[in-house]
């Protein structure tokens, strides 16, 4: 009886090592439900209803509500269209690791002209714009992004954004 136990026990010992030295850490998805990595297609386009930011109210002298948040695992190269009827300063907020808690909110781009622009973030590259002050480097790799813009005139009115990330 003594050897059966030993042996049971030694069994149960060598079970709970082996369930201790691996874990099973859940792949990043993007909004389609597809694993992050590995990546068949090198770009996912976020369109103004994936970002809850279609014709968002831009309150005179004020500030947008924030994009819905955007995983930015594996991410090297996005570019956000912003298309405001004001002239706006660009924030993106950046997350911390849980992918939920905001980590920083960082101006990027000041004084965007009205109408359709572009703002780019890259891994290699520092932002860039087709219009305003680029203000903050904000660079990739992040965990998570969201984007809001700052009204700098007494007028009200509209923002859309669109998202491209490339893998």
């Amino acid at each position: 009886m003594k050897p059966r136990i030993l042996a049971l026990a030694g069994i149960a010992v060598l079970a709970t090592f082996a369930l201790s030295q691996s874990t099973n850490v859940p792949p990043d998805f993007d909004k389609n439900g597809r694993t992050v990595t590995p990546r068949p297609l090198p770009h996912v386009i976020y369109s103004p209803a994936d970002l809850a930011h279609s014709a968002v109210t831009l309150p005179a002298s004020g500030t947008t509500a924030a994009s819905a948040v955007v995983n930015m695992s594996a991410v090297t190269k996005s570019t956000l269209y912003v298309n405001c009827s004001q002239i706006v300063n660009v924030q993106v907020n950046t997350y911390k690791e849980d992918g939920v808690t905001i980590d920083g909110t960082y101006t990027v781009v000041t004084n965007l002209p009205a109408g359709a622009q572009q703002v780019y973030i890259a891994s290699e590259l520092a932002p860039n714009s087709t219009g305003g002050t680029v203000s903050t480097n904000v660079r990739l790799p992040q965990r998570a992004f969201s984007f809001q813009e700052v009204n700098t005139t007494a007028s009200a009115g509209t923002c859309t954004d669109r998202l491209i990330v490339g893998y």
